[in-house]
């Protein structure tokens, strides 16, 4: 038994060392070929079943650039409350193909691949050469910092921990099926980490860290303009480029109200892409924009079934006109998730090594206090996921084993009341509201496991090789 499980140990690390030796082009085919196989699927699925695979907003968003083609504005489609952008990429679902916009989707899925690859590799390069910069001043060897990669454990180099952070992104059957039923959170997000990409690289440019910092401005404008849940990201992004810590609230205020030329350009570039993007469509489409891409979210009531805790009250609350009680119940809501926002942001948020990991903290704790929770809100926090993997190595398998199995079983007892209710009509809304409660749980504890098992990334250097 015993030499049975050495062999099946030794064989899934030889299978593991395989898919990282292979090319990282090789991996962006093989999931390239994965989504129009999806995206054919999904044709054939809708043409035979009554339950759709094209996602409903992807319709929506195709009404809405029917309507643009037509001369008008796409808010004339009911229920179109996205940015005039997505319609304007989907007009050619109109004039070529109805899977233009999905095609569209899924190379940004291969795009945030790439990018998760590159920060991921400039990243741990960069810790890597600290490191040996470290120990070689303990033998009083600084002039020879310059060391290769030669020296780095083969389990720890930069080349394979990226390739393995992207293939997390690329073979997850999730991300890759949300994109190909016409989700366009890939699109959004890709600018989110290209946002973060270029912060991190500016790091290491000194010369044009200020041109990076204003574009990472410009990517960061742009993503808030599509969704307003990036917005919640800025104060972080703010504080990574201080050269002060926080450690009271006086410091804090002094950083908002004094920045630096770093934080002038991250700024400047937010506002000129916001600005611009903004103030064009609403020169082209009047108030009705204003009011249905931004603040129709804020007074939004969503009585459909959905993950969020919330769902049971407005479902409730749906049938009357009293709108005290949702006003008190969104403040009490709030409040929490503004405050951990908060001190997530204040906590890692100052680093720029810790930058990435605070904004997958950030986006999961926004998605989970939602009120309005949908699967595809999942890739808000999983496009990031990937660029903090390296540094849960304090995680053993098992427990990241258990929290995945909780993340699923948590949905998975969700999707029963809701299965009944929507192809049953069983009245299962009260079990839909428990369950959302114990998804609502299980995300806090993951959170809680994932904040306290964080740490900065380890080598194993050979000395030998170095020296």
């Amino acid at each position: 038994m015993t030499q049975t499980k050495t062999a099946n140990a030794t064989g899934l690390q030889r299978l593991s060392r395989r898919v990282l030796q292979t090319s990282f082009r090789i991996h962006i085919l093989i999931s390239a070929m994965v989504r129009i196989a999806l995206i054919c699927y999904g044709q054939i699925h809708d043409s035979r079943s009554a339950v759709p695979y094209t996602d409903i907003d992807y319709k929506v968003v195709t009404d809405g650039a029917r309507q643009v083609l037509a001369g008008e504005t796409p808010f004339a489609r009911h229920t179109y409350r996205y940015s005039p952008i997505m319609a304007y990429l989907q007009t050619l679902n109109i004039l070529i193909h109805p899977v233009w916009g999905k095609l569209l989707y899924a190379t940004f899925d291969l795009l945030i691949a790439t990018l998760i690859y590159r920060l991921v590799h400039m990243e741990i390069k960069s810790q890597y050469q600290k490191t040996v910069q470290h120990l070689l001043s303990k033998f009083n060897r600084p002039q020879e910092s310059d060391q290769s990669l030669d020296a780095l454990d083969e389990r720890s180099h930069p080349e394979n921990l990226a390739r393995a952070s992207a293939c997390f992104w690329l073979y997850n059957p999730l991300t890759a099926v949300i994109s190909t039923r016409g989700s366009g959170d890939c699109f959004s997000s890709f600018f989110v980490i290209l946002t973060i990409y270029l912060l991190m690289k500016a790091e290491h440019k000194g010369s044009h860290s200020h041109w990076l910092i204003f574009g990472a401005g410009l990517a960061h404008g742009l993503v808030i303009h599509l969704r307003l849940y990036p917005l919640l990201f800025s104060l972080a992004y703010y504080l990574s480029l201080s050269t002060r810590l926080t450690q009271t609230p006086w410091d804090f205020l002094g950083q908002v109200f004094r920045p630096n030329r770093q934080q002038l350009c991250l700024v400047i570039g937010t506002l000129v892409s916001l600005i611009a993007f903004t103030w064009t469509f609403y020169r082209m489409y009047g108030w009705e924009y204003i009011y249905e891409a931004y603040l129709y979210h804020f007074v939004r009531k969503d009585p459909r079934h959905n993950f969020s805790l919330q769902f049971l009250l407005q479902y409730l609350g749906s049938a009357t006109s009293v709108v005290e009680p949702s006003i008190i119940v969104k403040l009490l809501v709030m409040a929490p998730q503004f405050l951990l926002i908060l001190y997530l942001s204040l906590s890692f948020g100052q680093f720029r090594q810790t930058l990435p990991f605070c904004i997958f903290a950030v986006a999961f704790v926004v998605v989970t206090y939602n009120s309005v929770v949908t699967s595809q809100y999942f890739i808000w926090y999983l496009a990031i996921l990937p660029l903090c993997l390296n540094n849960f190595k304090l995680l053993s398998w098992r427990r990241c084993f258990g929290l995945l199995i909780l993340w699923l079983l948590a949905q998975g007892l969700w999707l029963l009341p809701a299965y009944l209710l929507e192809f049953r009509t069983w009245n299962t809304f009260y079990w839909i509201g428990m369950q959302g409660a114990v998804f609502f749980a299980a995300n806090g504890y993951i959170l809680e496991q994932l904040l306290s098992h964080y740490g900065f990334t380890q080598f194993k250097i050979s000395y030998r090789k170095l020296l």
